[in-house]
């Protein structure tokens, strides 16, 4: 298992490039990330990835109208003989790397799309590096999937989306309604319930997400032969997120017990959604 972690700055390297395998960097083209690099920072990041022996991986995971499929095949272009990963959910963005040559440097991350293994192995064939898994699907799924596939990338930790739209949502509600309010650190409260889901919304669109994070760390043991782990800091201070890294690196080699990382991990009073991990999900008739 290789642990992947996102950058909210440039800085952010030093504190955790010693405890992951490789880091994931927010592009132009990213529907979402939590930060969003410069071509410059990236490669001067790509020169200490290399040097470091460390893998990195660019977020293309926009959902690509024609207005954009030039500019990214541009994007991908220029970093044709980095050495980089592509990480993306569009299939348009994996024909652009065949056309390159260059699909085994595809991540291919469709977030619930892929939920057992017969869709794994039709990716794998492809010659991806790897395929996303849902979250979306049982831990046992999970363990199963990932010992008949050996390329599964999955989120270990952090906020998962459960719906996007090239719609900009709270515009068009914020233009039909009286209401007046500010488009960044918005979330959607559901009628009756306290949860809340955070909503960002930009020139793709707009992505809700989760009410909370998801953590993996309780089933660690089930999640052993995937190829990446995913630690994720979107929403999350730059302290929380490197905390929450090392807290896996340590339990993943072996440095602290997994009893140890978890009460660890809820020091840090964070919501968790692990509500499918140990749950097939299903439609309750009751609750509409």
């Amino acid at each position: 298992m290789e642990i992947v972690c996102t950058l909210s700055n440039f800085d952010m390297y030093n504190d955790v490039s010693s405890k992951v395998d490789g880091i994931v960097l927010g592009t132009p083209f990213s529907f979402y990330a939590n930060h969003i690099f410069t071509e410059e920072e990236i490669m001067k990041l790509i020169l200490l990835s290399k040097k470091d022996g460390k893998k990195v991986f660019l977020l293309l995971n926009l959902v690509m109208h024609e207005e954009y499929k030039e500019d990214v095949k541009k994007y991908i272009e220029k970093y044709r003989n980095e050495g980089v990963y592509f990480i993306f959910q569009d299939l348009g963005i994996l024909n652009i790397l065949s056309q390159y040559g260059m699909i085994n440097k595809g991540i291919y991350n469709p977030l619930t799309m892929i939920t057992n293994y017969e869709d794994l192995l039709v990716y794998d064939d492809l010659g991806l590096d790897a395929v996303g898994l849902s979250n979306e699907i049982p831990i046992g799924d999970i363990d199963y999937c990932s010992k008949k596939s050996k390329n599964v990338f999955y989120l270990g930790f952090g906020y998962h989306p459960i719906f996007q739209t090239y719609r900009k949502v709270a515009t068009l509600y914020k233009n039909h309604s009286s209401l007046s309010f500010n488009l960044s650190n918005l979330s959607i409260k559901e009628l009756n319930k306290d949860d809340r889901f955070p909503l960002l919304e930009n020139d793709y669109g707009s992505v809700i997400f989760r009410d909370g994070v998801i953590s993996i760390l309780e089933s660690i043991e089930k999640v052993k032969d995937i190829k990446y782990l995913l630690i994720d800091g979107l929403f999350l201070d730059e302290k929380t997120q490197v905390e929450v890294i090392s807290i896996y690196s340590e339990v993943i080699n072996n440095q602290i017990s997994k009893e140890q990382g978890i009460a660890k991990i809820n020091e840090l009073s964070l919501k968790y959604s692990n509500k499918f991990m140990y749950e097939d999900s299903v439609y309750n008739p009751e609750d509409f």
